[in-house]
């Protein structure tokens, strides 16, 4: 009878409660949660090198990080030495080469980097003291070579070459010399020009003034004890000279006072890489920071309103974000994407839109309270590396911020409102003076985006962020696509020469990621070709089979027969010079105008074949030779231009000149294929080409 009674309490007052709940007020959230971190322990060095120790047990591992607190510098000339000192350091002390220095940390299995603001290291607990024997030899006795620099600049040349033809990587260039100025550390263009000034007494000197323990911060985090640690880095680091590290002032860049619209000329390229940029002073700890964060996850952080809006909306783009970064000397705010040529303007018009939406309408709560939601989780997620713990200490040290920041993170976090956002929106979001950069072909997006600036009118840019105010190059008087070509034709051998040539056996080689790739091909008048692409010579990654009317396509896929467009495309190529074809009549050819390769000025035909298939050919002015091809393939991310550069010419029996280099750019990767093989009427017959 007890227990019923009781039921019948409990029953009645459940019904009680839910009869004075509201369920159309949404519940009130309760409060932020308190953030309890455990302070790492901290000392001094007597050289002034603060050092956080963050100790956890739960793995055999060590992490060891040093930042440096120095401003960055002029480089002049040298743009990229400060950077290329960070790589030497990794290259040499007065003891160890770099091959003796990769070995010993081989032999513990550790990873040892260094930049020109620190370090970075890792090994199992195990091995600490062989850690910081290597880490203090780097820093202590660290001994720059000629023989490596000068590997390391070829590197830098190299990484250069191919951003030439990376949009993103221009877009990037541009952006910094527009937001900051070229007076500015932060917009500062590193050119193969100013990597081949970098010398050693530069960066030796940089090294002596900035690379010092009293701006150093250090991190240990890991299997390691204070005890352990404060041993550890005395023995490493405590001879470690201070001095005096000089500080720099420079004026904060201001963003334009009406919107500019900068176009950056790819003539080849089918898409467009945006970039709708302005600097802003937002500093890290600011009142202002964690405010910007959340406002900038609403509007372009991952699945977000650009995302939403170009993407899933109008399908522009596989992507659409924005960035808001804090700096002590300047930020930035970036919203970017890469589209079709075609929607360049359409894709401009939703940014704008978003831009300014985010600025002039405040955002439903629901929406602020998810993103809150998900900064919450991320922030709490963060916290189960021991890594975030030691990085908040330096943080709080570095910037001067409140002992108790991030401790009080989620508290400020879950006061943030609609309208605070509304606001942080309309001070660091200012569509109405921002850069519009594209990088794209202008002859396809240029007129449609004039509209935007606020002067009515494109201003057009280098990839090296200069003005382009040179009239274009004339074509000359009467010179047409065809007359060109003939020229080429003439140039590698003449008519007569190439009538000579029956067949042609050559393979061409390159290693990529360690792996030797083949590309074979074979032809035989009429018009019978095979392509076949190998492997470190055993594996098969495609053959292709024509016998002048069937085609066949084989490979790691399997195989089957090509028709259609690939067909008729692969029979256009079949010729032993396809180029002979162009002037046949069938083949659209167009002078475009003038373009420079190289910083060589190159003829640009546009080149439609009987299949319709497309391609853009480069013919130097000087040697008549074609020095680049373009085409459109599909790629993971819609069409995209296959960059083709042509090189080496020689002269080869019976009068004929073949190109021995051929570079591919495939986005990523750059393949440059060296001739292996060459053989010009050799011993071939038309069952080699028979399509089974």
């Amino acid at each position: 009878m007890k227990k019923i009674l009781l039921f019948i309490l409990a029953l009645g007052f459940g019904l009680q409660a839910s009869a004075q709940l509201d369920r159309s007020q949404r519940p009130k959230p309760g409060p932020a949660p308190e953030i309890r971190l455990n302070d790492p322990a901290t000392f001094t060095l007597p050289n002034g090198l603060k050092v956080f120790v963050v100790q956890n047990n739960k793995l055999p591992r060590l992490s060891v990080s040093l930042v440096l607190d120095v401003d960055p510098v002029m480089e002049g000339d040298a743009v990229g030495y400060v950077e290329i000192m960070g790589d030497l350091m990794r290259t040499g002390t007065k003891s160890k080469s770099k091959a003796e220095i990769d070995a010993f940390i081989d032999q513990i299995g550790a990873s040892v980097s260094t930049s020109a603001t620190g370090l970075n290291a890792s090994s199992l607990s195990k091995h600490k003291t062989k850690l910081f024997d290597i880490l203090s030899e780097l820093v202590l006795e660290t001994e720059f070579r000629q023989e490596e620099l000068d590997r390391i600049k070829k590197q830098y040349i190299s990484n250069l070459q191919t951003e030439k033809d990376d949009a993103n990587a221009i877009a990037n260039k541009v952006r910094s010399a527009l937001l900051f100025g070229k007076s500015h550390p932060y917009g500062q263009i590193t050119t193969e020009k100013t990597i081949e000034q970098v010398n050693l007494a530069l960066c030796r000197k940089h090294f002596d003034t900035y690379y010092k323990p009293n701006v150093g911060y250090l991190a240990l985090v890991g299997d390691i004890t204070v005890a352990e640690a404060r041993q550890l880095v005395e023995k490493a680091f405590g001879s470690w000279k201070s001095a005096e590290v000089p500080r720099h002032q420079y004026a904060m860049p201001q963003p334009p006072a009406q919107t500019r619209v900068i176009v950056v000329d790819r003539p080849v390229a089918v898409q467009t890489v945006i970039n709708i940029a302005h600097p802003v002073d937002l500093k890290p700890g600011s009142a202002d920071a964690i405010k910007a964060s959340v406002m900038n996850t609403i509007l372009g952080g991952g699945d977000a309103r650009l995302f939403n809006n170009l993407r899933e909306t109008y399908g522009f783009t596989y992507g659409a974000y924005s960035s808001l970064s804090r700096n002590r000397l300047v930020g930035s705010f970036n919203a970017n994407a890469q589209v079709r040529s075609a929607v360049t303007d359409s894709s401009v018009m939703m940014f704008l839109y978003e831009l300014n939406r985010i600025r002039d309408t405040m955002a439903d709560v629901s929406e602020v309270d998810g993103i809150l939601k998900y900064l919450n989780g991320t922030f709490a997620i963060g916290l189960q590396n021991p890594q975030t713990i030691a990085n908040f200490a330096i943080e709080i040290e570095r910037y001067n911020l409140p002992k108790d920041y991030y401790r009080n993170y989620l508290k400020n976090l879950a006061a943030i409102t609609p309208a605070d956002v509304q606001k942080t929106a309309q001070k660091y979001v200012l569509p109405a003076q921002a850069y519009i950069i594209c990088v794209g072909n202008k002859s396809a997006i240029a007129e449609g985006l004039a509209k935007y600036a606020a002067s009515g009118k494109v201003e057009f840019f280098d990839m090296f962020g200069n003005e382009v105010k040179e009239a274009p190059m004339p074509l000359p008087a009467g010179l047409t696509a065809e007359k060109v070509i003939e020229n080429y034709i003439a140039a590698i051998g003449g008519r007569k020469n190439w009538s000579k040539v029956k067949n042609i056996d050559m393979t061409m080689g390159a290693t990529v990621q360690n792996m030797t790739l083949n590309m074979q091909m074979k032809k035989m008048q009429p018009n019978m070709v095979i392509n076949e692409i190998t492997l470190n010579g055993a594996m098969t990654m495609q053959k292709i089979v024509f016998d002048g009317e069937k085609g066949k396509a084989s490979g790691m896929q399997g195989s089957k027969a090509l028709e259609g467009e690939k067909l008729a495309e692969i029979k256009e190529s079949a010729a032993i010079l396809p180029e002979l074809n162009y002037l046949t009549g069938s083949t659209k050819l167009v002078l475009v105008g003038i373009e420079k390769i190289n910083d060589q000025p190159a003829y640009l035909i546009s080149v439609v074949s009987p299949s319709g298939k497309k391609t853009m050919e480069y013919y130097d002015i000087k040697t008549s030779f074609k020095v680049r091809e373009v085409s459109t393939v599909d790629g993971p991310q819609g069409e995209a231009s296959q960059i083709t550069d042509i090189s080496d010419y020689r002269n080869v029996k019976p009068g004929i000149l073949i190109p021995h280099t051929t570079t591919l750019d495939m986005g990523a990767q750059l393949i440059k294929l060296e001739m292996k093989s060459l053989t010009i009427n050799g011993k071939m017959k038309k069952s080699d080409f028979a399509v089974n």
